[in-house]
């Protein structure tokens, strides 16, 4: 069941040991989670289906749709000690029966079949543009639908995008995401940034 229980135990897990500026790096709370988990089944089905996230992080996103009812899950993450985390948050959560965990580059990343849906949250490209890309373009290769999240007033440039690989793209809603102060030149406790959901489809 995708509510707020989900929302609370994916908060609870473990976080990354050691963040990096140049990956974006920051955990999407369990509220976000929860809203990309709905989305994601209302518009593809996540009952036994079949999930991929790309910048995975600490599995977060990949965990939650395993316990909404996803019969298998790869998480893509570049970073070792963010892969070593989320497979430690997959046996805790109880799933490691319905989650992989593969430590690649998802530019490098290369799936062996297609999935029903990828679910993820790409760096924004605050620290180099368009580092969003990559993630968007492979997930398409991967699967026939995608949820993701983007800087909010992005969501033109990719519709303009999607037509170009052959899919749809529609702007779900904004959520307000928070950054807390993790590295040295945040100044504030913590602020918010509007991210939109966007959902990708790829056109027959």
């Amino acid at each position: 069941m995708i509510d707020r229980r989900l929302a609370m135990e994916l908060d609870g897990l473990e976080g990354f040991p050691e963040p990096k500026l140049s990956l974006e790096q920051y955990e999407t709370p369990g509220e976000i989670v929860r809203v990309l988990l709905s989305i994601a089944d209302r518009e593809f089905g996540l009952e036994c289906s079949r999930v991929l996230d790309l910048g995975a992080g600490t599995g977060r996103i990949g965990i939650g749709a395993a316990l909404a009812g996803a019969c298998e899950v790869t998480c893509v993450e570049v970073d070792s000690k963010a892969v070593e985390v989320a497979r430690r948050n997959v046996k805790r959560a109880g799933v490691e029966d319905r989650v992989e965990v593969v430590e690649a580059d998802v530019r490098d990343f290369e799936p062996e079949d297609q999935y029903d849906v990828t679910i993820m949250n790409p760096p924004f490209g605050a620290q180099r543009r368009g580092a969003d890309r990559p993630f968007v373009e492979v997930a398409l290769e991967a699967s026939s639908g995608v949820v993701s999240l983007h800087r909010a007033g992005t969501e033109e440039f990719w519709k303009r995008r999607a037509r170009e690989l052959g899919a749809t793209c529609d702007a779900i809603g904004v959520v307000r995401f928070p950054i807390p102060a993790m590295y040295p030149h945040h100044r504030s406790r913590i602020r918010h940034v509007d991210a939109v959901v966007l959902v990708f489809k790829k056109v027959d």
